[in-house]
């Protein structure tokens, strides 16, 4: 994959957020962290990104309000949802949003990338 690719990696969970962008860069990709949607929004890097991975459950804005927001503005990134949990409401709630892929954790990092490379190659 071109290393021009930048992808956000929206997770409150220090240790999901270290280790998703490590593996972005053993693929080559270059990652960025933020510990909240809040933060991915106001840091301007919108306009600049190629993927948005999002964690569904974090304090404040959820990656569900997150992904409603970028398709507001008018946002075509895509976006890959993950999640801890999977009740159903949660996870129709998570659907109708149109993610590029949802992921439940723990996720197998070969479903992982290939849900990457998938969104990447749009």
């Amino acid at each position: 994959m071109p290393p021009e690719h930048l992808i956000s990696v929206v997770d409150d969970d220090v240790s999901v957020r270290l280790a998703l962008v490590s593996l972005l860069r053993s693929l080559g990709l270059k990652g960025l962290a933020f510990d909240s949607a809040e933060a991915f929004l106001a840091s301007g890097e919108l306009p600049r990104m190629s993927l948005i991975i999002t964690d569904i459950h974090m304090p404040g804005m959820s990656g569900i309000d997150l992904k409603r927001e970028l398709d507001a503005r008018g946002s075509t990134v895509p976006v890959i949802m993950i999640t801890a949990r999977d009740e159903a409401a949660v996870m129709e709630k998570a659907q109708a949003c149109n993610p590029y892929c949802l992921l439940k954790k723990p996720f197998d990092s070969e479903e992982f990338v290939a849900c990457v490379e998938r969104a990447l190659s749009l």
